[in-house]
């Protein structure tokens, strides 16, 4: 203020709640009332001028300079907020409002404005932020927008935590509604908080979103003035609960059929054993001794095997079983398990056709788990197939792989049902037979060995009453020895060199992948859980990344995400191997950084070629092809 401004209105500035500032055209500070001097304990010889920035903090006293200039060039009001030291040391948040002045002659003549403090304010405001950005949970602040009926048909995004993103998939949603970036966001949702928005009454809800693919516990309250139809959402993504409380209780409901299949199975031959053992006791003809002891030994047949086939799925589940491998011909494998089948194709007066190659077709295989497979396959056939009927096996060279289909004119397979007929105990249409059935076991030790032997095993069927056939694809051996050559050597080893991490936490799932791994060369390194595998990556860098999507506490969308920041692993190959095949998990897994995306489970022939892919352009010396790619 001029010196010869009256006396009262320096009076009247120094009384005033906040502190009044005035500046030249220039920028020079030329008033300060008292509230200054008493704040920062500067003098007026130190204050005026420039010299009142002295009293900010250093990291805040740049962007102050610069938004004075600033204002004094465009000559327009402005505010900001900055930190001021005190007299005792302590800085303190304030306000800085500010109008420009002008002379009697309407040129700019520099600014007035006012300092008041709000450092309770602000440091409450600091405090509600760290607490907003601690929240494990997701919350949300938004408004709901309403149509002239007051229906809600929208919310918009105002204020979202860091958690947000993490429960929700959904990112950059501040500013945008819920149905731009959800269109097939279910109706319920926009039901659920308009009501709230509306009554103000608080909602508690756990309900599901099959838009985004997730169930979510949460509590929805009104805040704010109720005109501006405000609701805050805290909450939390249970889809992982929901999932294992349904596997519970799926696997629950299985049980039970498990062990009413299991008191089935064992009554049927139990029923024939002790009505033979009456005729036995009550009549001694050479000829009905004979008939009943043949019955005897197929139904005591039929319990060894029922106890045999639980006894291997109890090794497999806890993964005893051990394969011992050697060179053998496809041919043999298949014809012992002719012979072992053949007692039952003839009572029920079936026939069995085998097509084989002319040429051998040779297996590196442990003889006695493969032999199980067919067995299987071809018991399975004979139950499910009527009498008089025709079962049909051949083989045949594809992409390096013997492909063997076993085929029967049977009651066939409904299309829903051709993946979940390899769950272990699962029972498919068990009423419209009159054969045993077994356990729901079989199937399942078929898929868990031949995918021991590095193979896989699909099922096809034009549907019920039209015959089923299952396909095994197993690779091929060059040779039936495997010191002949360094040739045949590299055949059976074709991934040699190339280092493969498996992350999932599925432990038989991930284990027999890696033994598959390493008996084709591989150096694999197993783990079952997302911190593991992103350690373990870091530290080994392997050439491809076979990564489960649903694993504990880092998903594996995470583990990618954060893989692709990793110094080295930018030309990482990353698999995801994982239950959901639908477009948009496709596009959520090309959205973390993954290469391929294959289902559960996977198709082995592709996984074998993207790794054979992955070892010529990573893992092969640069000898090898001029360039070094490791």
């Amino acid at each position: 203020m001029p010196a010869n401004e009256p006396i009262e209105m320096r009076s009247l500035a120094d009384d005033a709640p906040a502190i009044l500032w005035v500046t030249d055209a220039c920028g020079h500070c030329s008033f300060l009332s008292r509230g200054w001097y008493e704040m920062t304990g500067q003098g007026e010889d130190e204050a005026l001028g420039f010299g009142w920035l002295d009293a900010l903090h250093a990291d805040d006293r740049p962007v102050v300079r610069a938004r004075f200039a600033r204002a004094t060039r465009s000559r327009k009001a402005f505010t900001l907020d900055y930190r001021v030291r005190g007299r005792d040391g302590r800085y303190r948040w304030v306000l800085d409002a500010a109008n420009p002045r002008h002379a009697a002659d309407g040129s700019f003549a520099g600014f007035a404005g006012s300092v008041i403090d709000i450092d309770g304010r602000r440091r409450s405001e600091d405090n509600y932020r760290a607490l907003f950005n601690s929240i494990e949970d997701g919350f949300c602040i938004f408004q709901v927008l309403f149509d002239e009926r007051q229906q809600a048909r929208d919310y918009r995004f105002i204020e979202v935590n860091p958690a947000f993103s993490r429960h929700t998939g959904l990112v950059d949603a501040v500013g945008h509604t819920a149905r731009e970036m959800l269109p097939d966001l279910e109706e319920h949702w926009f039901e659920t908080y308009g009501r709230v928005a509306l009554t103000g009454e608080p909602h508690r809800f756990e309900m599901e979103s099959e838009a985004m693919d997730r169930w979510f516990q949460g509590y929805a309250f009104r805040i704010g003035d109720p005109a501006d139809r405000m609701v805050a959402l805290l909450f939390t993504d249970v889809s992982t609960r929901r999932r294992q409380e349904h596997a519970l209780r799926d696997a629950e409901r299985r049980k039970d059929e498990f062990l009413a299949t299991l008191a089935h199975e064992l009554r049927n031959p139990l029923a024939p054993i002790r009505t033979s053992l009456y005729v036995l006791k009550l009549n001694e003809d050479p000829e009905t001794t004979t008939r009943m002891l043949d019955i005897l030994m197929r139904q005591v047949d039929q319990l060894t095997h029922l106890v045999d086939d639980l006894t291997e799925v109890s090794r497999i589940t806890r993964g005893r079983i051990e394969l011992r491998a050697v060179d053998i011909p496809l041919a043999a494998v298949l014809r012992n398990a002719a012979e072992s089948v053949q007692p039952t194709l003839e009572q029920g007066r079936q026939s069995l056709e085998i097509d084989l190659p002319a040429e051998p077709l040779w297996l590196r295989a442990d003889p006695v788990r493969l032999g199980q497979v067919f067995v299987n396959l071809l018991n399975n056939a004979a139950r499910y197939s009527r009498e008089d009927t025709t079962i049909r096996v051949s083989a045949r060279v594809e992409g390096g792989e013997a492909v063997v289909s076993v085929r029967d004119e049977g009651m066939g397979i409904a299309r829903e049902h051709l993946q979940s007929i390899f769950d272990l105990f699962t029972q498919v249409d068990r009423q419209h037979s009159a054969d045993t059935r077994g356990l729901g076991i079989g199937l399942a030790l078929v898929r868990s060995l031949v995918q021991m032997h590095g193979g896989s095993v699909t099922a096809r069927s034009e549907g019920q009453g039209r015959g089923a056939e299952f396909i095994v694809r197993l690779p091929l051996q060059r040779a039936g020895h495997a010191s002949q050559a360094p040739v045949e050597e590299a055949a059976a080893r074709p991934f040699a060199g190339l280092r493969v991490l498996v992350a999932d936490d599925n432990r038989d799932a991930a284990e027999s992948m890696g033994e598959w791994l390493s008996a084709f060369g591989a150096e694999t390194i197993v783990v079952h859980d997302g911190h593991a595998a992103l350690t373990m990556a870091q530290m080994h860098l392997p050439h491809v990344a076979l990564l489960d999507l649903g694993m504990p506490e880092l998903s594996g969308l995470e583990v990618a995400q954060r893989l692709r920041t990793v110094p080295g692993a930018a030309r990482m190959r990353l698999i995801a191997i994982t239950g959901w095949g639908q477009a948009r998990d496709r596009a959520g897994t090309e959205a973390a950084g993954f290469d391929h995306h294959m289902t559960k489970p996977p198709d082995i022939a592709l996984l074998r070629s993207l790794l054979q892919d992955a070892h010529r352009e990573l893992a092969v010396p640069a000898s090898a092809n001029g360039s070094a790619v490791d």
